[in-house]
């Protein structure tokens, strides 16, 4: 019997987005090798990209997660374009980040179909044929990143300690950390040490990452009061 991955969708039209012209072109040749795919010529930014999808039609879009440099921006900023101004395309976002913030936030925003770039190849083929059919899948090395975000984390914001809870509720309301030191009556570099402390244990590398995680929910003020309280 066939792998379930080779049960594909006849004639999906496809559009690859990657500022990354080896990546762009590989992928774009390895998928038009597929029965029942149809790729079009690979974009390199959200420019580029909004301008195709003016012009042609298609189903599916694979797209880079961060991809700088066009007048549209990219990660959550472009996606959520797409999904407003053309709501019938599935996308698929293959991404090199491992950050669960990140994979956290693309399900809060309605995209279930996420692949790692060190995935094979046969991962994304599936993801597109599920994105389609209008199913979610995250790959293979997706689903590591999550497993191994819950094992190292499983109690979400309630394993910050009442200082680490309280400095994230305040920057993540805004205040900066200087002001936050103000507030509390302590120096910068201790303030400053509690977020980085804060963020290791929610496994947020970046403030881009905090701040996606708290889009996807995953953080909220009142989980942090409530943290801030005990």
């Amino acid at each position: 019997m066939p792998r379930r991955w080779f049960l594909t969708i006849k004639n999906i039209r496809i559009l690859v987005a990657d500022d990354h012209p080896v990546v762009a072109v590989g992928v774009t040749q390895q998928l038009d090798r597929h029965p029942g795919f149809s790729v079009c010529s690979p974009v390199a930014n959200s420019t580029e990209l909004f301008a195709q999808l003016s012009v042609i039609e298609i189903d599916v879009l694979v797209t880079d997660y961060s991809m700088p440099g066009g007048d549209f921006g990219d990660g959550l900023t472009m996606l959520k374009r797409v999904r407003y101004k053309y709501p019938h395309i599935c996308i698929v976002v293959f991404t090199g980040l491992d950050s669960p913030g990140i994979i956290a936030a693309l399900n809060f925003n309605g995209i279930h179909a996420i692949v790692n770039k060190a995935d094979a190849i046969s991962e994304l083929i599936l993801a597109i044929d599920r994105a389609a059919r209008g199913d979610g899948y995250h790959a293979k090395c997706v689903r590591e990143i999550e497993r191994a975000s819950r094992a190292f984390y499983p109690q979400g914001v309630s394993a910050l300690s009442r200082r680490e809870a309280e400095v994230l509720r305040l920057y993540l309301a805004g205040s900066r950390v200087s002001e936050i030191a103000d507030v509390l009556k302590r120096s910068a570099k201790t303030i400053y040490n509690q977020k980085r402390a804060a963020m290791t244990k929610l496994r947020c590398k970046t403030d881009a990452e905090l701040f996606n995680l708290q889009a996807a929910g995953g953080i909220t003020q009142q989980k942090l009061n409530e943290d801030d309280n005990t």
